[in-house]
């Protein structure tokens, strides 16, 4: 028995949501500590650590991008890329452009559940994903985390913004055009020297 109902995504409307009040508290989840020591020892100290997805699932194709176009970020002095993918295309991993490196974190990672992907971002400088789970999970854990976003993103990102009301400390970067990824990463490119300098 219940005395009312409600939609899920019409519960900001009943509770009164505007941009100026979305509840933005963060971390509102953390890894387990244990888990996080785990994860420090095995990646380690050494250079600028960026944990990226590039995949959602099947359904979110035109969220996705290549894993190759964060080639001009994996050439810069001092990143080290770390795949946070599991499962779907993986397999780029395997067709890489020459000189690009992205490591891996092998069988315990792989896995895992999101709580092991947790313990991990919270041993990264940042995190770089598509329009997909792993976004909100690194802004649930407010980690630094950067957003490719496509031309017609899903409406939780809004329009015309480089921020996120729902996660601060989020960045969104966004496709000019629809399909064109290179404005985006090469956007990422241009900014990432001076995130390095802030948090090194």
């Amino acid at each position: 028995e219940f005395d009312y109902h409600v939609a899920l995504l019409s519960l900001p409307m009943a509770s009164g949501t505007r941009l100026d009040n979305i509840p933005a508290r963060t971390p509102y989840l953390r890894a387990d500590a244990r888990d996080v020591e785990k994860w420090r020892g095995k990646i380690g100290d050494d250079g600028f650590k960026i944990g990226v997805s590039w995949q959602g699932s099947a359904y979110s194709a035109e969220r996705s991008f290549p894993l190759a176009s964060l080639a001009g970020i994996a050439g810069l002095s001092g990143v080290r890329l770390i795949s946070l993918q599991k499962g779907a295309s993986s397999e780029q991993l395997d067709a890489l452009p020459a000189g690009m490196h992205v490591e891996t974190l092998g069988p315990d990672y792989e896995s895992g559940d999101f709580g092991e992907t947790a313990a991990v971002m919270e041993a990264l400088d940042l995190v770089i994903s598509c329009d997909t789970a792993m976004a909100h999970l690194a802004g649930a854990l407010a980690r630094p985390i950067w957003v490719a976003l496509r031309d017609a993103a899903e409406w939780r990102w809004l329009q015309d913004r480089d921020d996120s009301p729902w996660y601060p400390g989020m960045r969104l970067f966004r496709q000019v055009a629809r399909g064109d990824w290179d404005s985006v990463f090469a956007a990422m490119e241009a900014r990432l020297p001076f995130e390095m300098k802030v948090r090194l």
